[in-house]
């Protein structure tokens, strides 16, 4: 009995000396932050880049995993559209040592997973996909556009593999979204975005290859006879997205602001006001109007027409009267003849000159 006890504090001694080293081991202080993976890395290390004049990036957030590497590289937002501006780029190949734990599905984007996306990252926005083939030097991609709180935005998706039926491992592929809204660029100028990214990372593989083989050259350099002029370098693109199917819509363009003018008076053009004259002019014939215009004997005593003639009406000259906004002198020619009067017709003397003043 006195042994079994014995035994026993030496037990409870041991226990307690054990507990006391592992709690002088044991450190209870510093901070750790949950994450879900990724990490920060400098930007200088983005898997791909934006092509000069571009937004600017400002954090690259990296996630490895077994079979692919992903990186978020979060550009430069000026724009009050909701969302984050953010290339987002999943390349697929052999991670070797750098593998993480986890797999990423493979991205294979079709039209509904890019309405869905559509949806999620431009929330409360209509953006229409284009209908229209676009290419840049890695190949075919997808686009659409769309305008949010007065900005233009876009959203384009590329699959760079060699073959896009059969994902083969050794090959990889690169699958990059680009979202951008900005207030002061073009839905074009926009969409050319998408044709200067450079992809800048690759994997430590001689099989890993989404490019497939480079093309060839034109077989007219070198050739004897050939001539080759210079191209046109600048692309000429034109944005028009137009909805899938025979319907079109407009072209996206943003409103353009129009300065105010300053009304600038206009001067008032007044009228001349008619001169009217009330006295004669100086030298003019006034000629009285006849109260009779039937001739009488008397009247005609003198003239060479025999007395029994019937008595015609004599013909009297009478100056018109001016008018207000006419100005005109008449002046008789020096060298004109005067012509006889008519036989039988009794003419008053005409006035040596004619003006009218207005």
């Amino acid at each position: 009995m006195f042994l079994t006890s014995r035994l026993t504090q030496k037990a409870a001694v041991t226990i307690v000396l054990a507990g006391l080293v592992g709690g002088c081991a044991y450190d209870a202080g510093g901070v750790k932050l949950a994450t879900l993976g990724g990490n920060e890395i400098p930007v200088s290390q983005a898997f791909m880049s934006m092509p000069p004049g571009g937004p600017q990036p400002i954090a690259v957030i990296e996630q490895r995993y077994q079979n692919a590497y992903a990186q978020d590289i979060i550009l430069k937002n000026t724009s009050a559209a909701p969302g984050q501006n953010v290339l987002i780029v999943r390349a697929f190949g052999p991670m070797g040592r750098q593998a993480g734990r986890e797999r990423l599905e493979l991205d294979t984007p079709n039209v509904t997973d890019i309405r869905r996306e559509l949806r999620e990252r431009f929330p409360g926005v209509h953006m229409e996909l284009s209908g229209l083939y676009v290419q840049n030097r890695y190949g075919p991609f997808t686009y659409a556009t769309g305008r949010a709180a007065g900005a233009n935005c876009l959203y384009a998706v590329q699959r760079i593999a060699q073959d896009t039926r059969v994902f083969a491992w050794e090959r990889g592929a690169i699958v990059w979204r680009l979202r951008v809204c900005d207030r002061n660029t073009s839905p074009r100028d926009l969409l050319l975005l998408a044709y200067g990214v450079t992809i800048n990372g690759y994997f430590m593989s001689e099989r890993w290859n989404p490019y497939g083989a480079p093309p060839p050259a034109d077989p007219r350099i070198g050739a004897p006879g050939e001539t080759i002029l210079p191209q046109q370098v600048v692309d000429p693109t034109v944005v028009s997205p137009v909805a899938y199917g025979a319907t079109q819509r407009a072209t996206i363009k943003a409103p353009v602001r129009r300065r105010r003018r300053t009304p600038v008076a206009t001067p008032v053009r007044r009228a001349a006001t008619p001169t009217v004259l009330t006295e004669p002019i100086p030298g003019a014939a006034i000629v009285p109007r006849p109260e009779n215009t039937n001739l009488t004997e008397p009247e005609i005593q003198g003239s060479n027409l025999p007395s029994t003639a019937p008595p015609r009406p004599a013909t009297v000259y009478t100056v018109p009267t001016p008018s207000a906004a006419v100005r005109t002198e008449t002046t008789p020619s020096a060298s004109a003849v005067p012509l006889p009067p008519p036989t039988g017709t009794t003419v008053a003397p005409a006035p040596p000159s004619v003006r009218v003043v207005q």
